[in-house]
């Protein structure tokens, strides 16, 4: 594996957009080499990814039309990463200048709308690494070697990798380390993706929201207020709007919970609620939803659902309603609880 790594790093010097014998052979390296020899040691890093790793396998890309200047091979569960666009999985990614080559633990940066590619918007990738971050918590304190995100130039596409990069290990150009090491870190990387996909059975992991969920959340909003008037050209709700609504609502949240006479903690970016609070010596948990439209029907995750009827009778559902978005304006006004 060292070889076939540092043969790509070598041709990454030589990059041409167009298909030289350098470009194809890197390509072969990149689509068949890395990935059959990662294959090879397939059954340990199955293994390693424990129940999670009974789909996993690997692919390599190397050109979207014409060739790529960060070509990459990725380790993955089919099931939770379909694509290299969507979920989280282990990647090695061929810095553009060619100073060598990272292996990273990665979600997909890009999300397909219509026939091309778009990027996450800036709040969908903030709150997808703070949830990341949330999950692993201190996972990689002890690896000095490994460093949060990635620095990989001022390239085409490297902005968008660095953003979806929760953490990394650099191998330098004629630097990178024997084979003992490479698969030790390789597997060791099958550790903390691991705990992202059991994370993801929990609930709905933040910034990673289906086309079809997508469509259902504005079906929800349509169906709570039908006459509702959008401002011109605002179509479906966007990642950042929906921010904002949910941020409004735990702000009206917090203001409740004091006047009923709650002490309160915020756990929404850790824990299957929002608040955990106490009044009168009792433990309560409170799930705050906001939305644009009347009070309705919320949508609730399987891990809600499941926290509330075990906390029941000291539970609570805040639906703050009524929240508008003016166009032009950052600050959502109006709302009812």
């Amino acid at each position: 594996m060292k070889e076939i790594l540092q043969e790509v790093v070598t041709l990454q010097a030589r990059y041409s957009a167009s298909k030289t014998p350098d470009m194809e052979r890197r390509g072969i390296l990149i689509r068949r080499t890395l990935p059959a020899e990662l294959s090879s040691r397939g059954a340990a890093l199955t293994a390693a990814l424990g129940k999670y790793g009974t789909d996993a396998r690997s692919e390599g890309k190397d050109n979207q039309g014409q060739m790529s200047r960060i070509p990459w091979v990725r380790w993955f569960s089919e099931s939770r990463s379909p694509s290299a666009t969507s979920g989280w999985y282990v990647v090695y990614l061929f810095h553009p200048d060619g100073s060598g080559v990272s292996l990273c633990l990665s979600h997909g940066s890009t999300q397909i709308v219509g026939t091309g590619f778009v990027n996450r918007s800036d709040a969908e990738v903030a709150e997808l690494m703070s949830w990341a971050a949330s999950v692993l918590g201190a996972e990689f304190e002890s690896d000095p070697g490994v460093r949060l995100g990635i620095d990989l130039g001022t390239f085409d596409l490297a902005r968008g990798y660095e953003r979806t990069t929760v953490a990394s290990k650099f191998y330098p150009n004629e630097r990178i380390p024997t084979e003992d090491v490479l698969f030790s870190d390789l597997v060791r990387f099958m550790g903390p993706l691991a705990k992202l996909y059991e994370a993801q059975e929990s609930g709905v992991v933040p910034g990673s929201i289906s086309s079809e969920m997508l469509g259902l959340y504005d079906d929800v909003e349509k169906l709570a207020s039908p006459v509702k008037e959008r401002p011109k050209g605002q179509g479906r709700m966007t990642a950042p709007m929906r921010k904002l609504v949910e941020l409004h609502a735990m702000q009206i949240a917090e203001r409740w919970l004091r006047d009923q006479g709650f002490t309160y903690k915020n756990v929404s970016a850790t824990d299957s609620c929002d608040f955990r609070g106490q009044r009168g010596g009792e433990d309560w948990i409170i799930e705050v939803k906001g939305t644009t439209g009347g009070l309705t029907s919320v949508l609730l995750t399987r891990n809600e659902v499941a926290l509330h009827r075990i906390s029941y009778p000291r539970n609570a559902l805040l639906v703050v309603h009524g929240i508008r978005l003016l166009e032009g304006e950052i600050n959502p006004k109006g709302e009812s609880l």
